[in-house]
């Protein structure tokens, strides 16, 4: 894996389907791209020079694969949270000046690495607001959001319940010149709010609020220049 003027990919609003957050069965909504092949010949079928023409030469598809590489080597998982610049980053957003650091391999994912930076004013009570700054190497926390862990969070995400979600996956401009695309994952009650930035090479930047009115548009700016941070 939205309020800025946006070219939406998938549903917007609340739907149904399975999203695990924390420990939290989340019900939003699930897309289905369907490919239908709607060209018309007056033959019926493509001539072997239109079919010829239509494979991509060996320097063309050498030329593609060297960009991809390019592209997944552009971004880094950062050391530590002062390294990714989060304090700065997140900002008037942080709840609470208590910064929380947890990073190193992900359980159950085989060369996945994550580091993870949440801001709180230090209490694990249910309910208390955080702002944390994830970024994740070879994973993807939107398909497996089990790898996103709040500190001081286990209390209230230790059940599974149904809730109403937004769910929306689309891109903007910002997005389209890090080479990525973003999908939000919000309940409808504003309780908890997702912003995941898919960047080139399995590497993601997440930014979430539990329990605070934070914006969108907020998240997207936190998630950008996150990724400005670690570009190489």
């Amino acid at each position: 894996m939205r309020l800025i003027p946006s070219t939406p990919l998938s549903c917007l609003g609340t739907a149904v389907a399975a999203v695990v957050i924390g420990g939290v069965v989340l019900v939003g909504c699930d897309v289905v791209d369907l490919d239908l092949d709607l060209s018309l010949s007056s033959g019926g079928a493509d001539s072997p020079e239109e079919e010829a023409s239509a494979s991509p030469s060996p320097e063309d598809a050498e030329g593609t694969e060297e960009q991809e590489e390019e592209a997944a080597s552009a971004y880094g998982l950062p050391e530590s949270c002062e390294a990714a610049n989060a304090t700065q980053i997140v900002g008037d957003l942080a709840p609470g000046p208590v910064l929380t650091e947890e990073s190193g391999p992900i359980e159950g994912i085989e060369d996945a690495e994550q580091l993870s930076c949440t801001f709180s004013d230090g209490g694990t009570e249910p309910g208390t607001p955080s702002f944390t700054l994830v970024f994740t190497s070879g994973a993807d926390p939107s398909a497996n959001p089990d790898v996103v862990q709040v500190p001081g969070a286990e209390a209230e995400m230790n059940w599974e319940v149904d809730v109403d979600v937004d769910v929306d996956t689309y891109h903007t401009e910002d997005s389209d010149d890090l080479g990525g695309d973003l999908e939000y994952v919000g309940t409808v009650d504003g309780s908890s709010k997702h912003l995941y930035l898919q960047l080139p090479g399995d590497f993601h930047v997440t930014a979430i609020a539990y329990f605070d009115d934070v914006e969108r548009g907020d998240l997207e700016k936190v998630v950008f220049q996150a990724a400005g941070q670690i570009r190489g």
